[in-house]
């Protein structure tokens, strides 16, 4: 499917990109209808519905031919209201909530009056802080909220995030941090599980650790509540009152790290290992799909019986063999892929039933490229 000619797409102030944009995986799930539809990751996001067939892009059509979310723009840091892209998208009939990536830029801009771009005045994309957002939308994904200072009972911004980053003022390094691209969501006993990006700041240099961390709620209806994986191989309770990774007490941990991560000079290390999980019902495992810059083709994946003490670590990371005919470039854009099974009958397309799963690639800001893999 290639955005390049859509009305939607486009740029402001002549090159600065804005609308219909692929710039994150693909999560689909049904609507209430049993749709298959899914919403582009972008801070303008739009909805597609499927009802034809996943390889022929030409069948994608636009829900209701217009845009489904418009990011608040809010620069003030504090309030994590600037740009969101909708990744995680979580449905229950027409109820549906979902993870964003959230970017804010200590110096930003407003161009051709869209507020809240990242201005490079100090070196390209440094001084960017990001975070785990939350959204939810009770029409099937057409509008979606932000949660507002009051809602759950918390009188603050913080109430926006599922986790809180460093603010940029306590260490004031020329970097990118914080906590990133959130998979999908998935369901395991009474908890909903997902994994973000770790970029972490240990103190004192701008050379940063890098991998993924885990989180979960036993309530999907609220951003507050949430836990993360510690360093005591705990599950400890996300406090909206402070913030999360850096030189906080509070220390999710993170998997695969890769200590001396400079995101300016080298590929993302394994901090996008987590793009996807799905349940594969055949094994009765967990896969975790995603993207690794240690080793050629990047594509690869880690196994886990459960979630709720997970062994993706011990089992180890496995490379996907592309001997079918894929190239390392399908994988290469910011490493986004999504990878489920279309005949999975859950309304989140949780399960992998047999031995093959459709992945998609975000490729160069403008298409999705669709394939199929093999599992053996």
């Amino acid at each position: 499917m290639d955005f390049s000619t859509n009305q939607w797409h486009g740029y402001v102030g002549g090159s600065t990109p804005y609308g219909l944009w692929v710039d994150g995986p693909l999560h689909p799930w049904r609507d209430a209808n049993g749709t298959p539809t899914f919403i582009t990751a972008h801070s303008e996001g739009y909805r597609y519905n499927v009802v034809y067939d996943w390889h022929n892009g030409q069948t994608w059509t636009n829900w209701n031919a217009g845009r489904q979310w418009n990011s608040p723009r809010d620069t003030y840091e504090g309030h994590y209201a600037n740009r969101h892209w909708i990744m995680s998208p979580f449905a229950r009939g027409s109820l549906v909530v979902a993870l964003t990536h959230h970017e804010f830029y200590q110096s930003s801009v407003t161009i051709g009056g869209v507020a809240g771009f990242n201005s490079n005045a100090y070196g390209f994309n440094t001084r960017w802080v990001n975070t785990i957002g939350y959204v939810r939308s009770i029409n099937d994904g057409q509008a979606w909220t932000i949660p507002q200072p009051g809602d759950y009972g918390q009188n603050h911004h913080n109430v926006r995030c599922v986790l809180i980053p460093e603010p940029w003022s306590n260490q004031s390094l020329n970097t990118l941090y914080g906590f990133l691209h959130p998979s999908n969501i998935v369901q395991e006993g009474n908890y909903y599980y997902a994994f973000v990006e770790v970029r972490n700041l240990p103190g004192n240099t701008t050379l940063l650790d890098n991998g993924f961390a885990m989180i979960r709620t036993s309530n999907l209806d609220a951003s507050v509540g949430w836990q993360f994986y510690n360093n005591s191989n705990q599950w400890e309770m996300v406090n909206h009152q402070y913030y999360q990774g850096n030189l906080a007490p509070q220390q999710p941990k993170i998997f695969f790290k890769v200590a001396g991560y400079n995101p300016y000079t080298m590929y993302d290390q394994n901090g996008r290992m987590a793009q996807t999980v799905r349940y594969h019902v055949p094994t009765q495992k967990w896969v975790l799909f995603g993207y690794t810059g240690l080793e050629a083709n990047g594509f690869c994946y880690c196994v886990s019986d459960t979630l709720a003490n997970p062994q993706f670590e011990v089992n180890g990371r496995r490379m996907v063999s592309l001997a079918g005919g894929g190239t390392m470039n399908e994988y290469h854009n910011n490493h986004f892929t999504g990878v489920f099974d279309p005949n999975s009958q859950d309304q989140n397309y949780q399960t992998i039933l047999g031995n093959s799963a459709v992945v998609i690639t975000a490729d160069e800001g403008v298409r999705y490229k669709i394939g199929t893999i093999q599992i053996t």
